[in-house]
């Protein structure tokens, strides 16, 4: 659903491409879901989610799209200027609202990370519906799950593996900057450490339902935390697709987690299976001399291990 038939049939085009990752990388069918472009501000009722369910949309995931994100970037910006100048005519206003923003076909984020962007939150929904059917997603009021009931490294994991080859080459290139070992987390913390914004989407959750605006350093601080947790999800997806043949290795961990298993416990009953060590430790070790051995590549594929 969207605000016109081309801006529809892209984003199923866009949920057709994460389908087919799925499939690939989990080993099963991507279960049907609705995209609803509703603008900013907008929320699916309880009856529409029903009638979707109804009608075979296991998930629905409401989307704003570069419009609604340009609408929602003139209210802040309009409510801002009222509070500074209160005196301003409304000609007035509208002028220094559209000098403060950028033009329209500059102001859209690229169409490619849109798209991307997209493709990754597809990428949530499949993983909840597929590997926990029968849940919501987790509420965020706690800090133990971020998006659905799955480990939070999982949830983000399964979402960069839909992304596109663009943005796979910008995470990969963010692990090649000299600093990325020390924003790097052993696999034993990052397997079970919250998302960095999980905590900040518990406290705008407070705040009532629509879209929230963060900015400035808070923005940037949450940004950076997110970008990393994102960047060291696509480095251990690389590592586990170069280990073995499989590449719906992802589905046999997600079969396990949802069972009630851990990482440890998925090593040691099935590792071997995938060219894997039985621990978190021993597979920590490996992933840290991969890393040394195997800069990231471009998406063309990652480097095999044998």
């Amino acid at each position: 659903y969207a605000a016109s038939p081309g801006a529809a049939t892209q984003m199923a085009e866009d949920a057709a491409l994460a389908a087919q990752s799925f499939i690939t990388y989990f080993g099963r069918p991507a279960p049907r879901g609705a995209l609803i472009a509703a603008g900013a501000g907008q929320a699916i009722s309880d009856a529409d989610r029903h009638t979707l369910t109804t009608a075979g949309a296991a998930w629905q995931l409401p989307w704003l799209d570069a419009d609604g994100r340009r609408a929602l970037q003139r209210s802040a910006v309009e409510r801002q200027l009222r509070a500074r100048m209160p005196d301003l005519d409304e000609t007035q206003l509208q002028a220094r609202i559209d000098a403060a923003l950028p033009p329209s076909a500059a102001a859209a984020p690229d169409n490619a990370v849109d798209r991307s962007s997209l493709r990754h939150e597809i990428g949530h929904m499949l993983l909840i519906r597929s590997f926990w059917p029968v849940s919501e997603p987790a509420a965020p009021t706690t800090s133990a799950h971020y998006g659905g009931p799955g480990p939070d490294w999982l949830d983000e994991l399964a979402a960069v593996l839909m992304e596109s080859d663009t943005m796979t080459d910008a995470r990969r290139e963010k692990l090649r900057a000299p600093e990325a070992s020390a924003h790097l987390k052993k696999l034993a913390t990052f397997f079970a450490m919250p998302h960095p914004m999980a905590v900040r989407m518990a406290e705008l959750t407070a705040m009532g339902p629509g879209a929230h605006v963060i900015s400035g350093p808070e923005a940037q601080r949450l940004a950076g935390d997110a970008a990393w947790f994102y960047a060291q999800a696509r480095s251990v997806a690389d590592f586990l697709l170069a280990s073995g043949d499989d590449p719906a290795v992802f589905g046999s961990i997600a079969a396990f987690l949802a069972d009630g298993g851990d990482m440890d416990g998925w090593l040691a009953a099935h590792g071997a299976q995938y060219g894997l060590p039985a621990s978190i430790a021993a597979l920590d070790a490996a992933w840290t001399q991969w890393r040394a051995a195997h800069p990231p590549s471009p998406a063309t594929g990652a480097p095999r291990v044998r």
